[in-house]
């Protein structure tokens, strides 16, 4: 029983906001005095950290490819930064703005209507032509593009500055 009351004191300080640990200790003769002293000298609250922020430096449009000029950071993460470097803004953002990872996506390769070099590739048969992209796109992503010599319209991923493959 004594044990039990020792171990509910020790709780009870270990629990309790640094003011009220000095008169739980005082009161609770069951706990061992070190014990007390070493929680009176340490604090039971987590320490706030403030969230880390990316905000916009100034006013950047739509289609930015973004620098670390164009951003700065609120926090201790400055990590946070690496982030969106080098990303492009899907959404004009205004100075002072928080930037969210919604905002930013991959940058375009290839705009509507460039002229891209287009690859058909089907086993060991490779056939380039030139074509023209109906859509913008980064790489990776389908688009279409319509045949300059055959006027047909095909679905091909860009793989990189204007270039583009279908199968």
């Amino acid at each position: 029983m004594k044990r039990s009351l020792s171990i509910l004191a020790f709780f009870a300080i270990a629990a309790a906001p640094a003011g009220a640990q000095q008169q739980v200790a005082a009161v609770s003769p069951q706990a061992p005095r070190a014990v007390a002293d070493e929680l009176l000298t340490t604090s039971v609250m987590p320490a706030e950290k403030k969230p880390t922020v990316v905000r916009a430096a100034n006013n950047l449009r739509a289609g930015t490819v973004l620098h670390s000029s164009d951003l700065m950071v609120e926090g201790d993460n400055a990590k946070a930064l690496e982030l969106f470097v080098g990303l492009e803004l899907k959404r004009a953002i205004y100075q002072g703005k928080t930037l969210s990872p919604s905002d930013v996506g991959p940058p375009t390769v290839v705009t509507r209507n460039a002229i891209v070099q287009l690859e058909f590739i089907r086993g060991p048969l490779m056939i380039t032509t030139e074509g023209r992209a109906l859509d913008a796109g980064a790489v990776g992503d389908s688009v279409r593009v319509m045949n300059l010599s055959s006027k047909i319209i095909l679905t091909a991923v860009i793989t990189g500055p204007n270039k583009a493959v279908t199968q």
